[in-house]
């Protein structure tokens, strides 16, 4: 028999897909697919189903090939490497240590488990305190679904792992599904061809028969036996395959960058991300992140807004009619100099957001007030004689009205509350009370130091959320957050904080208000007052009262 020609050796190949995973049987029944058994399984994807995404594809080139030798038997079959025996070894070893690697993997899918859920927490946040309008949006609430079907993944896969008993019988073994992958033109029936889509015709296959031991290739058959014209069928049983040519494990890389790259380095816009979940899709520049970007790093932090050689600058909002604002004062907006003026509440809407930075302004300034927090005292001694007109007379306008004390590092912390207590009033509606803390660091240090001024801060806030039944929110400069706050994680935790910061960010941290400038106008007002804005938009601000007004 001559051999065959270069044509017919071409015509001979054929690309076949395999998709193929490991699976966890428990007395038989399979509990858990898994993409790749080598390193952490919490890294590929897991499933108690077995669904496209855990498997993993490759593209094997196998041979056309009669069953019986010397006829033409094609009849849709092929022969190709066989994956199966490159893994024997590592499911020989696996399955003897069964036990111990389930363990183990338990603990590592728990932790992954328990960062991502910290994750999704964090995206949560920053995509109810956000909405379409604000630049970047999409791209987080992109990322958030994958996170949270990843979650999801790892919540199944630790529910299966927990479930598992010491009387289960368990086993790991690979499965795998092929499929020929014809050229459009090839010649099939007219019923195939409409099963496939429409560059390329794929033909789902079957084993052709057991395994014989020590074979080093598979023979597989189409669904449809059917062999396409032109094909080229060997007339023997063992052709030579190169199984060592066909990866057997697929190790993740650190990291995926995709984007646009001068000089070796990344340059304009692309997406990076890495094994332990960090992620920024934005601007690039010499390698860095420079420009606008979105970025979640290893602690689940998420950042949006304008970056500069890799450090994070912070967001820059717009400001539309779409956010919620307010207002706070005390006598300084009555008494200006030697003068003494009145406000005139009917009127009041703010016109101005101040001058000290810059701020990107959609539209015209004229919004209403929403809110409006009113000084009553300042440590045991101090009242705002305009406080009770002022509060009466908001309220009368429709405006929501909080009080809030000033913080004095030289006074009993139980007394400044009783003192409060005795001068604000809490009426139904009414925002949180707010305890105002601004101490410099001289202050801090003469009281103790910093866990001694705490301390004084969670006696006047249990105290006063005992009265009235809400907890108090903490107002603090950036500063005291950046210096300080870190030192009081339950504080964080447990309370609402308002900041003022004045730069052209918003402050980077948890927070419910942020005053943002301190030169604001407001029409009615004399004088310069502080403008606040809401963290959130108008269903969030209607949950905000709803969950923390006074009842």
């Amino acid at each position: 028999m001559l051999p065959p020609s270069v044509q017919q050796q071409e015509r001979n190949v054929v690309k076949v897909e395999e998709r193929h995973a490991f699976v966890l049987t428990a007395n038989g029944n399979p509990v858990l697919y898994i993409q790749n058994l080598q390193g952490d399984w919490a890294e590929r994807p897991l499933s108690p189903t077995s669904d496209s995404t855990v498997c993993y594809v490759d593209t094997l080139e196998g041979r056309w090939v009669n069953r019986f030798y010397a006829f033409p038997s094609c009849r849709g079959r092929v022969l190709i490497p066989d994956m199966e025996r490159a893994v024997d070894s590592l499911l020989e070893e696996t399955n003897r240590r069964l036990p111990d690697i389930l363990r183990h993997q338990r603990d590592v899918i728990r932790k992954k488990e328990k960062k991502y859920s910290q994750l999704t927490d964090e995206l949560d946040y920053y995509l109810e305190a956000n909405n379409v309008t604000d630049e970047g949006y999409n791209t987080i609430a992109t990322y958030a679904t994958y996170a949270l079907r990843y979650r999801q993944r790892l919540r199944q896969a630790l529910h299966v792992l927990d479930s598992l008993l010491p009387t289960d019988t368990l086993h790991i073994s690979r499965i795998h599904h092929h499929t020929l992958l014809l050229p459009h033109s090839s010649t099939l029936s007219e019923e195939s061809k409409r099963s496939s889509d429409s560059t390329t015709l794929r033909v789902s296959c079957h084993d052709d028969g057991p395994q014989k031991p020590g074979q080093a290739y598979r023979r597989i058959q189409a669904d449809n036996r059917e062999t396409p014209q032109g094909a080229f069928a060997r007339f023997f049983a063992k052709p030579s395959l190169n199984e060592t040519s066909f990866p057997t494990s697929h190790e993740l890389p650190e990291f995926v960058y995709t984007g646009e790259m001068k000089n070796g380095k990344r340059e304009g816009h692309g997406m990076y991300i890495d094994r332990e979940g960090c992620y920024y899709n934005g601007q690039w520049e010499n390698g860095k992140r420079n420009g606008f970007g979105c970025d979640v790093d290893s602690a689940g932090r998420v950042r949006v807004g304008e970056w500069k050689d890799d450090r994070f600058l912070g967001q820059r909002l717009t400001y539309t009619e779409e956010r919620i604002y307010g207002i706070d004062i005390s006598r300084y907006q009555h008494d200006i100099g030697k003068k003494h003026y009145a406000i005139n509440w009917p009127q009041v809407r703010i016109s101005h957001l101040g001058t000290i930075s810059k701020k990107k302004v959609h539209g015209t300034v004229d919004y209403p007030v929403s809110f409006c927090f009113i000084k009553v005292t300042e440590g045991i001694t101090i009242r705002n004689n305009y406080f009770a007109s002022d509060y009466a007379s908001a309220r009368k306008q429709g405006i929501r009205v909080g009080c809030y004390h000033f913080f004095s590092t030289k006074s009993s912390a139980s007394e400044q509350a009783q003192f409060f207590i005795r001068n604000a009033r809490f009426s139904k509606g009414d925002m949180p009370p707010v305890l105002d803390v601004e101490p410099t660091d001289a202050q801090i240090r003469a009281m103790g130091g910093a866990e001694a001024m705490f301390n004084r801060i969670r006696v006047w806030m249990k105290a006063v959320e005992k009265h009235c039944g809400q907890k108090p929110i903490l107002y603090v400069g950036q500063n005291f957050v950046n210096k300080y706050l870190v030192n009081a994680p339950d504080i964080k935790r447990d309370y609402q904080v308002w900041i003022a910061r004045y730069g052209e960010y918003k402050p980077d941290v948890r927070l419910a208000f942020w005053q943002l400038c301190p030169d604001g106008r407001v029409k009615g007002i004399v004088g310069t007052v502080d403008i606040n804005v809401f963290n959130g938009y108008r269903d969030q601000y209607d949950d905000f009262l709803e969950r923390y007004t006074i009842k």
